[in-house]
């Protein structure tokens, strides 16, 4: 799948906006459609592995967080259809510019692994970009909604 991209400015600090992206892996229930469970089977320094249960079928994620380049990445781990990656980033505002404000990006990098993967792209493509959009706004709205709150 070739890479999906969404992005949109937020009214709010970076601080803010990070503290949402990092609620996105504790509780996926709370930004994801249709999960019906999750767990860490493995937590690291350097990274974490979730598996969530959507709509009874299995997702398995190494997340990997990188404060630093303000992105967090989750891998797929053994995947019958797609290997790849999503990619959640928080890029900061154009200093030259004063009205300019972060950023909070989404890529999907998703590679198929069969001819079943093909398929699937192919009928779910325009419905997973929506999504990633959805995701992305939601992200933008609540990190808005708890700026507001705190002023």
């Amino acid at each position: 799948m070739p890479k999906l991209e969404y992005f949109t400015p937020v009214d709010a600090s970076l601080q803010t906006i990070w503290n949402v992206l990092l609620d996105r892996i504790e509780h996926p229930d709370r930004y994801l459609a249709g999960v019906e469970s999750f767990s860490f089977p493995e937590s690291e320094e350097d990274y974490a592995v979730r598996e969530v249960i959507m709509q009874g079928m299995p997702l398995i994620e190494r997340i990997t967080i990188d404060e630093r380049q303000g992105e967090v990445r989750y891998q797929l781990i053994d995947h019958p259809l797609f290997t790849g990656d999503v990619y959640n980033a928080l890029i900061p505002p154009d200093e030259s510019d004063p009205k300019a404000k972060p950023v909070v990006q989404f890529r999907m990098d998703w590679q198929p692994l069969n001819n079943e993967a093909e398929i699937v792209e192919a009928e779910c493509r325009a419905d997973l970009q929506e999504s990633l959009e959805q995701a992305v706004k939601y992200v933008r709205d609540l990190a808005e909604h708890l700026e507001k709150q705190q002023a």
